[in-house]
């Protein structure tokens, strides 16, 4: 048998004027900047009780796997099985890294839950490529009142995407039972019903046969499929067209085959063939065949010449694409080994040694470490970053247990990765449509924080306008240009946090506008998500919950002068004589001041009121006049955290609540006093060596027509702030099985220039073994995923 004869050419190589136009058309794909976001999400374990938390750590990185610089901003919800989103988090990403959680509360049922995470970037590239994992909550799970059916999806698919007659073909089949992958064996039979071949399941619902398709030829398979039979027609052949096959097995070496059948070789209707070996837009090699001289032929390129991770080859007919396959390159190049050794070792804790170490250094690798008891029900680790960044943004669908083809205890796991590919299937497209599979038009771009949208209400006399978070530095500015409305954009801001938009003039001094308006539409999200084993398109409806703060007056201090529950029903009415009293107007006034101001400040009772003179008011005096007038100036070095002196004391300020920090008080010390509605002090005293020191804490309340002028803006659209890991509640109130304790969480370690790391995990009561997951990523693009388990 003779073989093709086939020329490699680089893209400025000698080629026909068909290959010329398919060269350009390739060049001009890769114009814009090659990028293409990852996600991984690494919980701290992956089932939960109902009043737990899920911890998490995100990574986003992008095409070559390296901590992405674009995206600022991750999406993460947790959504149940109807594609109902429980929650929702606006994650904060930086290095490619970000933390979050969520906390249960009992609010959510026992059952099956996702986890599902992108980027605004990534919507572009479709729902198949968003990162989604399963999560458990424990539980007794509700009843299901209607049964669901059983269907079951069978599919036969030719490697390449391509049959042909007279030839022999690489058959791969998928059977799902109800998304599922499910055991099978099957039998082939022709039209005259004679046996042709046998096959079955190899691996989670997927095998392969050869098949050689006889002319005018039809056949059907019989599977058995557990107590169910299935008569299935397969594909017919087309008369004519090429296989594309590829062999990973070579140690060395990549081989794809070419075949055709004599019809396609003795009518030849392409002048010339290019076979494109590429990743997404990341263009690695081009084979240019002139002609069709035997019926089979083969391209063998070396490995390292690849990218880590899922390639693809298409073959090009002039500039048609015919046929297409994925396959699998795994390389030395950024491969990491893990080594995890005691340190330490202390009564109550040890301390543990992690190392790093690869042909190219991963220094200052970023980690996290979920630790749980050996053996536990709480890890079912079906995806690690691995699998995440370098399996699943390359294969549409759902994956069963992703995690499975990266660990190496699995023996089977490069046959089975192939086989998953071999079997996802073609869609055949011209070129335009296959540049647009590849390179889609990028309709959302990258996020890299907040807006902050708002109107100036009176004359913009200013040019600049200055927005200020808590620690009073300016981090932003706008010019205004005569206009009224502006935006702050790219905010790093966190819900909750208050900002104040000013003023700068060309002195740079900051001035209040007198009357601004913030926009607070918040933006409903709609959307939709596939859920696994259904093929319907969910929509995909918020859900919020409205918290109202109301007082709770069955725990005030008796200081607050308000009746204390505890006090009820301990007099007897017989025993004394009451006396109706009209209460005087000011007693009336304090207790509605106590209640207005409670929400904001716990202990208000104990505070007293500092009347406020009608000539502060009508002379536009400030706060610091009237605090003079108190008896207080301004220390000489206001960084002291008691920046006011008094005769025999110091004092602190506070705003509606919030402390004011001694930077800020440039500020804060103009309000005037017209847009203050009360001021309240509460004197007390601090023992410290050799001395007693007398403090006075000022509350001052602003009016509810200045209360926008004055208070900070708080932020309701901003990144969901995280928070410190803590031992889960349930620990402490019930009696928790080791296979289902949870022992650490570590998501901040950061190894040194060596590939270092060191940190401590309590010992446990009894001698039970731990298993450590530990993912993470360098930044020079190295992945680190490792399960150990101790001795």
């Amino acid at each position: 048998m003779k073989f093709f004869f086939l020329s490699i050419l680089f893209f400025y190589g000698i080629v026909s004027v068909a290959q010329i136009s398919l060269v350009e058309e390739l060049h001009a794909m890769q114009t814009r900047p090659i990028l293409k976001e990852k996600v991984y999400v690494h919980t701290n374990k992956t089932t939960y009780f109902s009043d737990d938390v899920i911890w998490f750590k995100a990574y986003v990185g992008d095409s070559l796997n390296y901590p992405s610089a674009e995206t600022r901003k991750l999406n993460v919800h947790l959504i149940d099985r109807d594609g109902i989103i429980i929650f929702g988090r606006d994650v904060l990403i930086e290095e490619g890294v970000g933390l979050g959680q969520f906390e249960l509360d009992n609010s959510v049922a026992a059952g099956t839950y996702y986890l599902q995470a992108r980027t605004k970037y990534m919507r572009n590239f479709g729902q198949d490529y968003h990162y989604l994992q399963k999560i458990k909550i424990l539980g007794q799970v509700p009843a299901q009142n209607i049964q669901e059916g059983v269907s079951y999806d069978v599919q036969f698919l030719p490697e390449g995407g391509t049959l042909v007659e007279d030839l022999e073909n690489n058959m791969g089949i998928k059977a799902l039972k109800n998304g599922q992958g499910i055991d099978f064996t099957g039998t082939i039979f022709n039209e005259q019903d004679e046996m042709v071949t046998t096959f079955q399941n190899e691996h989670a619902g997927m095998g392969s046969f050869p098949l050689r398709y006889e002319k005018n030829q039809r056949y059907r398979a019989k599977l058995q499929l557990q107590d169910t039979i299935l008569d299935v027609t397969l594909p017919q052949a087309a008369a004519q067209g090429i296989a594309l096959q590829v062999d990973i097995t070579d140690p060395v070496d990549l081989r794809v085959y070419l075949k055709t059948n004599e019809a396609t070789f003795y009518n030849q209707i392409y002048s010339n063939y290019s076979i494109l070996f590429h990743q997404d837009r990341q263009l690695i090699d081009l084979v240019s065949i002139a002609r069709l001289d035997s019926l089979a032929g083969l391209i063998s390129l070396r490995k390292e010449r690849f990218l880590e991770g899922v390639n693809t080859v298409t073959l090009f007919a002039d500039k048609q694409p015919i046929a297409e396959r994925r396959f699998y390159i795994e390389t030395d190049r950024k491969k990491v080994a893990v080594a995890l050794k005691k340190s330490i070792e202390n009564n109550d804790s040890t301390t543990y040694h992690l190392s790093l170490s690869a042909r190219e250094p991963p220094s200052n690798a970023n980690l996290s470490v979920s630790v749980v008891t050996e053996p536990s029900l709480l890890l079912n680790q079906e995806n690690t970053i691995e699998s995440a960044f370098l399996l699943k943004p390359y294969v549409r669908g759902r994956i069963e247990k992703p995690a499975y083809y990266f660990d190496p205890k699995n023996p089977n796991r490069k046959s089975h990765l192939d086989l998953l590919l071999r079997t996802q299937g073609w869609t055949k497209y011209n070129l335009d449509e296959w540049i647009q599979s590849i390179n889609p038009a990028e309709e959302y771009s990258f996020e890299q924080g907040f807006e902050l949208r708002g109107t100036i209400k009176d004359d913009a006399r200013h040019k600049n306008l200055a927005l200020i978070p808590n620690n009073f530095r300016i981090t932003d500015k706008v010019k205004l240009k005569g206009q009224s409305n502006f935006i702050f954009q790219d905010l790093k801001i966190f819900k909750g946090d208050t900002v104040k938009v000013a003023y700068q003039n060309w002195l740079g001094k900051i001035i209040k506008p007198s009357n601004i308006a913030y926009d607070t539409i918040e933006k409903k999200r709609v959307t939709k998500f596939l859920v696994p084993n259904s093929t319907e398109v969910l929509k995909v409806e918020m859900k919020t919950t409205t918290i109202s703060n109301k007082i709770n007056t069955d725990n005030m201090e008796m200081g607050d002068n308000l009746e204390s529950e505890n006090n009820k029903g301990t007099i007897e009415l017989d025993e004394v004589t009451v006396s109706e009293k009209k209460r005087d107007e000011r007693s009336l006034q304090r207790r509605k001041v106590i209640e207005k101001y409670k929400p904001l400040v716990r202990d208000i009772g104990k505070y007293l009121d500092l009347p406020i003179p009608e000539l502060s008011n009508k002379h536009n005096r400030s706060l610091m006049d009237f605090l003079r007038e108190q008896g207080y100036t301004l220390r000489t070095s206001n960084s002291s955290a008691n920046y006011l002196q008094g005769t025999k004391s110091f004092g602190v300020l506070f705003i509606n609540g919030r402390y004011i920090q001694p930077e800020e008080l440039l500020g804060s010390l103009q309000l005037q006093m017209k847009d203050i509605a009360n001021v309240m002090v509460h004197n007390t005293s601090i023992l410290r060596p050799k001395r007693r020191i007398n403090l006075g804490y000022f509350q001052v309340f602003t009016n509810e027509n200045s209360s926008r002028l004055f208070d900070r803006f708080i932020v309701k659209n901003g990144f969901d702030r995280p928070k410190k890991y803590y031992t889960p509640f349930h620990e402490f109130v019930r009696p928790i099985r080791m296979d289902i304790k949870e022992i650490d969480w570590k998501p901040f370690l950061r190894t040194d220039k060596t590939g270092e790391v060191f940190f401590k995990i309590e010992n446990q009561p009894t001698n039970s073994k731990l298993v450590l997951s530990i993912q993470g990523f360098s930044s020079k693009g190295h992945l680190i995923s490792k399960t150990i388990r101790t001795d």
